[in-house]
């Protein structure tokens, strides 16, 4: 039998809940106004932490503080690469035009496909039993979204100011 992975969050919220076979499994908690979560599956904790600001890289660190991978952005691109320590690095992109469908794989093992809709989404692939895999793809996608409405809100700000 398949394993499906679903996940829900409000339009307005940066909070997801996640489903595997129709039960919550986790969740993904960004904090209000930066980019560190807290990802939560089988009760494990997952800290994400973002450090810089025009070279932007987050750093994930496991329940006893102990670094598990860094993620580094590629923003011009609307890619990343995801780092796990003693795994081979994955790569994480999106796969259409409207940015709601993206990837993330290693090549190998795990090979993990995501769609979203307005707050909700699924995850199809290989290998959906890696955990921080799954979370991180994620949290990447939510930290593009954030630099997106950034940006327009940014364009809005200064075309109301040029216009007064």
């Amino acid at each position: 039998m398949e394993k499906i992975v679903t996940w829900t969050k409000g339009v307005f919220d940066s909070s997801y809940q996640i489903f595997c076979d129709g039960q919550i499994c986790g969740n993904l908690i960004f904090e209000t106004w930066n980019n560190h979560a807290l990802g939560i599956m089988s009760k494990k904790n997952y800290h994400f932490r973002s450090n810089g600001f025009s070279n932007v890289t987050t750093t994930i660190y496991g329940d006893h503080n102990e670094q598990l991978g860094v993620i580094t952005y590629h923003p011009w691109q609307l890619k990343a690469t995801v780092v796990l320590k003693d795994q081979t690095p994955f790569s994480w992109g999106y796969t259409n035009g409207w940015l709601s469908q993206w990837d993330i794989s290693n090549y190998q093992d795990t090979q993990l496909h995501y769609k979203a809709s307005t707050g909700a989404g699924t995850v199809h692939g290989q290998n959906l039993d890696h955990e921080l895999a799954l979370l991180a793809g994620i949290y990447i996608k939510e930290f593009f979204s954030r630099i997106l409405v950034s940006l327009i809100f940014f364009i809005v700000i200064t075309v109301t100011i040029r216009q007064i």
